[in-house]
Protein backbone atom coordinates (compact mmCIF):
# COMPACT_ATOMS: atom_id res chain seq x y z
CA UNK A 1 0.00 0.00 0.00
CA UNK A 2 2.58 2.28 0.93
CA UNK A 3 4.19 1.77 -2.47
CA UNK A 4 1.25 2.56 -4.47
CA UNK A 5 1.16 5.83 -2.48
CA UNK A 6 4.26 7.00 -3.09
CA UNK A 7 4.20 5.65 -6.72
CA UNK A 8 0.56 8.14 -6.82
CA UNK A 9 2.64 10.73 -5.37
CA UNK A 10 5.40 10.63 -7.58
CA UNK A 11 2.91 10.76 -10.72
CA UNK A 12 1.07 13.88 -9.14
CA UNK A 13 4.41 15.85 -8.68
CA UNK A 14 6.07 15.38 -11.99
CA UNK A 15 2.54 16.35 -13.60
CA UNK A 16 2.41 19.23 -11.65
CA UNK A 17 5.29 21.15 -13.32
CA UNK A 18 5.54 25.20 -12.37
CA UNK A 19 6.98 25.95 -15.97
CA UNK A 20 4.42 27.20 -18.50
CA UNK A 21 3.76 24.90 -21.13
CA UNK A 22 4.93 27.24 -23.84
CA UNK A 23 8.51 27.27 -22.20
CA UNK A 24 8.80 23.52 -21.58
CA UNK A 25 11.61 21.35 -23.00
CA UNK A 26 12.40 17.61 -23.52
CA UNK A 27 15.64 18.36 -20.99
CA UNK A 28 16.11 20.73 -18.83
CA UNK A 29 19.80 19.63 -18.54
CA UNK A 30 20.84 20.49 -22.02
CA UNK A 31 19.99 24.00 -21.71
CA UNK A 32 22.51 26.98 -22.48
CA UNK A 33 22.38 29.71 -20.01
CA UNK A 34 22.98 33.21 -21.52
CA UNK A 35 26.32 34.20 -20.42
CA UNK A 36 28.16 30.49 -21.64
CA UNK A 37 26.01 31.87 -25.29
CA UNK A 38 28.05 34.85 -24.50
CA UNK A 39 31.40 33.12 -24.08
CA UNK A 40 31.45 31.25 -27.06
CA UNK A 41 29.00 32.39 -29.13
CA UNK A 42 30.04 30.12 -32.34
CA UNK A 43 29.94 27.02 -29.94
CA UNK A 44 26.47 26.68 -28.54
CA UNK A 45 24.92 27.69 -32.04
CA UNK A 46 22.09 25.18 -32.66
CA UNK A 47 21.77 23.96 -28.77
CA UNK A 48 18.53 24.44 -26.62
CA UNK A 49 18.18 27.77 -24.27
CA UNK A 50 15.32 29.48 -22.07
CA UNK A 51 16.36 33.03 -22.07
CA UNK A 52 14.09 35.84 -20.45
CA UNK A 53 13.92 39.66 -19.55
CA UNK A 54 12.09 43.14 -20.00
CA UNK A 55 11.49 43.61 -24.08
CA UNK A 56 13.31 46.69 -25.49
CA UNK A 57 12.03 46.74 -28.66
CA UNK A 58 9.93 45.03 -31.33
CA UNK A 59 10.36 45.21 -34.91
CA UNK A 60 7.74 43.03 -36.95
CA UNK A 61 8.75 42.77 -41.19
CA UNK A 62 7.50 40.16 -43.59
CA UNK A 63 9.92 37.49 -42.48
CA UNK A 64 8.50 37.33 -39.08
CA UNK A 65 9.50 39.28 -35.60
CA UNK A 66 12.26 39.89 -33.85
CA UNK A 67 12.22 40.96 -30.11
CA UNK A 68 15.43 42.75 -28.37
CA UNK A 69 15.06 41.53 -24.57
CA UNK A 70 16.97 43.27 -21.88
CA UNK A 71 18.30 39.79 -20.24
CA UNK A 72 18.27 38.84 -16.61
CA UNK A 73 18.46 35.45 -14.53
CA UNK A 74 15.34 33.23 -14.53
CA UNK A 75 13.42 32.30 -11.63
CA UNK A 76 13.18 28.71 -11.07
CA UNK A 77 9.55 28.43 -13.08
CA UNK A 78 10.59 30.81 -15.80
CA UNK A 79 9.62 34.27 -14.80
CA UNK A 80 12.85 36.84 -15.09
CA UNK A 81 13.91 37.85 -11.79
CA UNK A 82 14.27 41.54 -12.48
CA UNK A 83 17.12 43.96 -10.39
CA UNK A 84 19.49 46.89 -11.55
CA UNK A 85 22.05 44.54 -13.06
CA UNK A 86 21.78 43.31 -16.61
CA UNK A 87 23.34 40.32 -18.21
CA UNK A 88 23.00 41.86 -21.48
CA UNK A 89 20.66 41.86 -24.29
CA UNK A 90 19.73 39.27 -26.44
CA UNK A 91 17.54 38.73 -29.67
CA UNK A 92 14.44 36.05 -30.16
CA UNK A 93 13.22 35.87 -33.41
CA UNK A 94 9.59 34.68 -33.84
CA UNK A 95 8.12 33.75 -37.30
CA UNK A 96 5.36 35.21 -37.85
CA UNK A 97 3.50 38.87 -36.33
CA UNK A 98 3.40 39.88 -32.77
CA UNK A 99 1.30 42.77 -31.69
CA UNK A 100 3.63 45.68 -30.13
CA UNK A 101 0.98 46.78 -28.27
CA UNK A 102 0.40 43.39 -26.11
CA UNK A 103 4.66 42.87 -26.40
CA UNK A 104 5.10 46.10 -25.19
CA UNK A 105 8.70 47.60 -24.07
CA UNK A 106 8.52 47.39 -20.50
CA UNK A 107 6.80 43.68 -20.33
CA UNK A 108 8.55 41.18 -18.57
CA UNK A 109 8.63 37.91 -21.45
CA UNK A 110 10.42 34.48 -21.64
CA UNK A 111 11.79 32.58 -24.87
CA UNK A 112 12.25 29.01 -25.32
CA UNK A 113 13.95 27.43 -28.08
CA UNK A 114 17.23 27.13 -29.94
CA UNK A 115 20.53 29.34 -30.35
CA UNK A 116 20.95 30.71 -33.82
CA UNK A 117 24.58 32.50 -34.92
CA UNK A 118 24.79 36.04 -33.02
CA UNK A 119 24.18 39.31 -34.69
CA UNK A 120 25.87 42.42 -34.31
CA UNK A 121 23.36 45.44 -33.59
CA UNK A 122 23.79 48.80 -31.87
CA UNK A 123 22.29 50.19 -28.68
CA UNK A 124 22.15 53.85 -29.34
CA UNK A 125 25.67 54.18 -30.82
CA UNK A 126 27.15 51.65 -29.15
CA UNK A 127 28.10 48.17 -30.96
CA UNK A 128 26.92 45.55 -29.32
CA UNK A 129 26.68 41.67 -30.30
CA UNK A 130 23.32 40.12 -30.13
CA UNK A 131 22.98 36.41 -29.10
CA UNK A 132 19.95 35.37 -31.05
CA UNK A 133 17.38 32.71 -29.99
CA UNK A 134 15.51 31.29 -32.97
CA UNK A 135 12.27 31.13 -30.18
CA UNK A 136 9.67 27.86 -30.08
CA UNK A 137 8.14 29.06 -27.38
CA UNK A 138 7.09 32.57 -25.62
CA UNK A 139 5.45 33.53 -22.72
CA UNK A 140 4.80 36.93 -21.78
CA UNK A 141 4.09 37.43 -17.70
CA UNK A 142 1.21 39.62 -16.47
CA UNK A 143 2.32 42.32 -14.96
CA UNK A 144 2.49 42.34 -11.03
CA UNK A 145 0.21 44.55 -8.92
CA UNK A 146 1.78 46.41 -5.96
CA UNK A 147 0.07 45.62 -2.75
CA UNK A 148 -1.65 48.74 -1.35
CA UNK A 149 -1.54 49.11 2.39
CA UNK A 150 -4.09 51.11 3.88
CA UNK A 151 -3.98 51.97 7.35
CA UNK A 152 -7.35 53.15 9.51
CA UNK A 153 -7.11 54.10 13.13
CA UNK A 154 -10.28 52.97 15.01
CA UNK A 155 -9.73 54.65 17.68
CA UNK A 156 -12.09 57.53 19.01
CA UNK A 157 -11.51 61.14 18.32
CA UNK A 158 -10.89 62.66 21.26
CA UNK A 159 -7.75 59.42 22.25
CA UNK A 160 -6.53 59.99 18.88
CA UNK A 161 -5.59 63.75 19.08
CA UNK A 162 -4.23 62.65 22.68
CA UNK A 163 -0.85 62.17 20.14
CA UNK A 164 -0.61 65.81 18.71
CA UNK A 165 -2.16 67.47 21.88
CA UNK A 166 -2.46 67.26 25.39
CA UNK A 167 -5.71 65.36 25.95
CA UNK A 168 -8.79 67.24 27.97
CA UNK A 169 -8.78 66.77 31.15
CA UNK A 170 -8.62 69.25 33.83
CA UNK A 171 -5.10 71.68 33.39
CA UNK A 172 -3.65 73.15 36.81
CA UNK A 173 -5.13 76.52 37.57
CA UNK A 174 -2.77 79.52 37.17
CA UNK A 175 -3.67 82.01 40.37
CA UNK A 176 -1.35 85.29 39.82
CA UNK A 177 0.84 86.55 42.56
CA UNK A 178 2.46 89.68 42.97
CA UNK A 179 6.04 89.85 41.29
CA UNK A 180 8.85 90.11 43.78
CA UNK A 181 12.45 91.65 43.19
CA UNK A 182 15.35 89.38 43.40
CA UNK A 183 16.30 89.25 47.33
CA UNK A 184 13.66 89.47 50.39
CA UNK A 185 10.42 91.69 50.16
CA UNK A 186 11.55 95.56 51.63
CA UNK A 187 9.75 95.81 55.48
CA UNK A 188 8.97 99.36 56.26
CA UNK A 189 10.68 98.61 59.61
CA UNK A 190 13.46 100.79 58.57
Amino acid sequence: MKLWIALIASLVLTACSAVPDALQVSNEDELVSYSAALEQPESVVGKPARWGGVIADVQNSDNGTVIEVVNFALQRWGRPLVSDQSNGRFRAKIDGFVDPMVYKQGSHVTFAGTIAKPETGTIGEYTYLFPVLEATGKYLWPARKENTRIEVNYDSLWYRHYYYTRPAYPRPVYIPSPVMEKGSPKTDNN
